[in-house]
């Protein structure tokens, strides 16, 4: 199995926003797109409206000790595999699916090979379509990549039909320049679509991580001739506090500087000293002005639509509601960009949002981002029917 892109239309001014066709075996998804986060606490493919789905991802944590539990027991191993297979059946047959393990070396840094095949064996699944190599915090760049020679051999000596894509960690522009060198040397690894993790953080705060990942992946297109799909991880909409009510969108602005999906954020947030029982992760999202609001607000500002699966009443009533009632807006807002895209005007959509205009930085960034397109020329990939 392989991945193919094509683009559908590019932006007039934010060259970097692109409509790309993914294909991946007898699947085909038009980005952008939010993918649906396959989980048991916080289910975002319970949402219906097939015109926001098409990528569901299945993201597991896993600890080296309970690593080791599982090389001595063969059962703990088949508990896990089992709980992923169910996780899978969530998805559409027609949906992309993509699997990645976040491993908690604890301190780590060398590993056998009987923890490697393991880890992969953990995603031994013909239901996935896509493969990341594991995530893990922590790890030096230099140490991360002699782990994942060993990973790619263990993939390339198995029956698995899942395609390999490449994975940047949270790591320093320098060390991601290294890991792009790297990659490209593998043949055994997917070059048209790219994973990158945020660790919890923003695209804006982030913007030298954003724009040297654009960069390489532009020119891996220049090389291969073939447009990149970028892919978010772990992306958060900025950093806030109890004081902060109202905070801007600097997740979904991701869509107008070279990415084309982003997912759930996986990161397990740590309560702020003086917060008390203020949960970070209850802002809820308002599609009209891109601004996350605390939930004391919403009544005010947020209306429902009659469209809308998951209602702001039912939020209040059940707070764990709040990701997958943010994951539907997302996948409504990435159709309007890519409608944006297809008619030229997306910069001017993004500044029609007034909590995005009242932070500079971010229109800034965003072109910024967007100038760096001007070393490659993308029209040259432009799908004509």
């Amino acid at each position: 199995m392989s991945v193919k892109n094509r683009v559908i239309s590019i932006d007039d001014q934010l060259e970097c926003s692109r409509v790309i066709e993914v294909s991946c075996g007898y699947k085909q998804v038009k980005t952008p797109k939010r993918a649906l986060s396959a989980s048991k606490d916080y289910d975002e493919t319970i949402l219906e409206n097939r015109n926001i789905r098409g990528f569901v991802e299945i993201y597991r944590r896993i600890t080296r000790e309970r690593l080791l539990n599982i090389l001595n027991d063969i059962s703990a191993l088949s508990k896990i595999s089992n709980s992923i297979n169910y996780l899978l059946r969530k998805a559409r047959d027609e949906e992309i699916t993509i699997g990645i393990i976040e491993y908690d070396a604890q301190g780590a840094s060398n590993f056998t090979t009987e923890e490697i095949e393991t880890l992969f064996d953990i995603l031994n699944n013909p239901r996935l379509d896509i493969i990341v190599p594991p995530i893990i915090p922590r790890l030096s760049c230099e140490d991360y990549i002699r782990f994942l020679e060993k990973y790619i051999d263990v993939y390339c000596s198995s029956s698995f039909n899942a395609v390999l894509v490449p994975i940047i960690p949270h790591y320093s522009t320098s060390d991601i320049g290294k890991l792009f060198a790297y990659y490209i040397k593998k043949d055994q690894l997917c070059k048209n679509f790219i994973c990158v993790d945020f660790n919890g953080s923003n695209a804006i705060s982030q913007y030298a991580f954003v724009s040297k990942i654009v960069r390489e992946s532009l020119q891996i297109e220049k090389e291969y001739g073939e447009p990149c799909v970028r892919y978010a991880i772990n992306l958060k909409y900025g950093k806030a506090t109890k004081k902060e009510p109202i905070v801007p969108a600097k997740d979904v602005v991701i869509f107008a500087m070279g990415f084309n999906i982003f997912g759930s954020n996986h990161k397990r947030i740590a309560r702020l000293s003086g917060v008390g029982n203020y949960d970070l992760m209850t802002k809820i999202f308002n599609r009209g002005d891109y601004g996350y609001y605390n939930l004391n607000m919403v009544n005010d500002v947020i209306r429902d639509a009659d469209h809308y699966e998951i209602k702001i009443f039912e939020v209040l009533k059940d707070l764990e509601l709040t990701k997958i009632y943010n994951a539907e807006k997302h996948g409504l807002e990435a159709l309007d960009i890519s409608s944006a895209i297809n008619e030229g005007r997306l910069s001017h959509y993004i500044k029609s949002k007034s909590r995005i205009l009242e932070d500079k930085s971010i229109l800034k960034r965003i072109f910024k981002v967007n100038k760096v397109s001007s070393e490659v020329s993308l029209e040259k990939y432009l799908y004509i029917e």
